[in-house]
């Protein structure tokens, strides 16, 4: 391994034990209360058999790597599309029409592996970004070469790491490593305006992630969401009633499926979606090609989802629920100052949900590329709850889960969990409009199901903080 080519392109991980991206709220309590899976099925943990593809294999390792580093939902997006690009970029150096993400095509030398340049990608990557993991990641790589039959005399190992010192370059002044400063919002200690909350009374995570460079977006507001609801409005005041009934701590109309759901999100959305990609690529047999690209999509839609929500979020500056029904105003809103909600809430604005915005990226990937009813039995596993496995057939059921489960947490107005899913779905479709693109793909992965698409009823062309002359450029289309 090329040391120096490892020292130059690290990432930066300074910010890592800073952020938690938790679940959010839900709306009117008799729809909330219906809205809970009808699949529901405790079961013991699945567990995955060996993947003969790498891409598979390293995606495994790449989310065991992430959950051992950090916590936090948006340095996941990051780290995820740095490897998933390298490893993409990897497989598609075999490819002659093949676009990398990186922009240069190097045909891989004679003799040279494809598994071993998808391999090495991810390794190089995950080294580059986790040196402190790097003895278990060597011990993982050198398995997983042999495994393959493969050693790291193939030609192909130099194609993986040249792939993932190009990506780890680009990224390496992207802003990432600027975003956490202190900050206090305008108009802090107005009604409405966010204010660290308690137990820890944290401050302001990562205020300038909207400003990281995108790997897709135009940029950072291109999906900004619109304004949020008034402190004085009905919707607000039904948000925060839902989320006073349904995510108080010792709440008495939540249910204890609904509990158990609330307890299935807190892991960030590409903890818990990348393995929902992974039942349907398997299922599917798709090439080593099709997947390097479906998974470098589904990281990529989320890091650019993170930035466009923390955008968004920096923007308006909107309390928590717990800030709102401790300090209500006791006319519209009776206020109750020992309030707690089931989950800790995260140190960061609340409109829009964080997490509704990446998953919403993730599912709309997965969407249009399989069609919301893939054909897949797929079995949603969470390692916060994992005696909680259940069973989707739609994407569409994560989405709704995930929309409530925000509500029922405490943490999140309904509001704030659809409009972050909106603009989350309207990401996704355009970086998979505008990016890894290949001339021959097979139809379902490569032209994606028009009918689930679903542009227009999202109406991305609201959505966003741009110029006239930017429109067109920004409708994703």
């Amino acid at each position: 391994m090329n040391k120096r080519r490892i020292q130059g392109a690290r990432a930066v991980l300074a910010l890592t034990a800073a952020v938690v991206l938790l679940p959010i709220p839900a709306r009117h309590v008799a729809r909330a209360q219906v809205s809970t899976p009808s699949t529901l099925a405790p079961t013991a943990s699945p567990v995955e058999p060996p993947y003969a593809d790498p891409v598979l294999e390293w995606n495994v390792n790449m989310l065991q790597a992430l959950s051992a580093a950090t916590s936090s939902g948006v340095l996941h997006s990051r780290l995820a599309a740095i490897v998933e690009t390298a490893v993409f970029d990897a497989v598609a150096s075999f490819s002659k029409d093949a676009a990398r993400h990186g922009g240069i095509h190097t045909p891989p030398p004679p003799g040279a592996s494809i598994d071993a340049a998808a391999i090495a990608a991810a390794h190089f990557a995950l080294v580059g970004l986790i040196p402190a993991q790097g003895a278990s990641l060597d011990a993982l790589y050198a398995t997983s070469l042999s495994a393959h039959g493969l050693t790291t005399a193939d030609p192909g190992v130099a194609v993986g790491e040249e792939a993932a010192s190009g990506i780890l370059a680009s990224r390496a002044a992207d802003g990432s490593a600027a975003a956490q400063f202190p900050y206090t919002p305008p108009g802090a200690g107005s009604p409405g305006v966010w204010v660290p909350t308690p137990p820890a009374f944290a401050p302001a995570s990562l205020p300038g992630w909207g400003k990281v460079t995108p790997w897709v977006m135009r940029r950072g507001s291109q999906f900004r969401v619109p304004p949020p609801p008034t402190i004085d409005s009905d919707v607000y005041v039904r948000d925060v009633e839902e989320v006073r009934n349904l995510g108080a701590f010792n709440s008495l109309l939540r249910t204890s499926s609904q509990t158990d759901v609330a307890k299935w999100w807190p892991p960030s959305a590409v903890i818990l979606w990348n393995p929902i990609a992974r039942q349907v690529a398997a299922a599917k047999g798709l090439s080593i090609f099709e997947n390097a690209r479906l998974f470098a999509l589904l990281n990529v839609a989320a890091a650019d989802a993170a930035i466009a929500c923390y955008e968004s979020k920096y923007a308006y500056n909107v309390w928590r629920p717990i800030s709102a029904i401790r300090n209500a105003d006791g006319v519209r809103i009776p206020a109750d100052p020992n309030w707690q909600p089931l989950l800790a809430t995260p140190a960061f604005p609340e409109y829009p949900s964080a997490h509704n915005e990446i998953s919403g990226a993730m599912a709309q990937i997965l969407i249009a590329l399989f069609g919301n009813t893939p054909g897949v039995t797929m079995v949603a596993h969470s390692p916060a709850n994992p005696t909680f496995d259940h069973f989707w057939i739609q994407f569409s059921e994560g989405i709704d889960e995930v929309i409530n489960a925000r509500v029922w947490e405490g943490i999140h107005f309904r509001n704030s969990d659809e409009q972050g899913m909106r603009a989350g779905r309207c990401v996704g479709q355009f970086v998979l409009r505008h990016a890894l693109w290949r001339r021959g793909d097979r139809h379902d992965v490569n032209r994606g199901h028009a009918g689930d698409d679903h542009h227009d009823r999202l109406r991305c062309n609201d959505l966003g903080h741009v110029g006239r002359d930017d429109r067109d450029d920004d409708r994703g289309r």
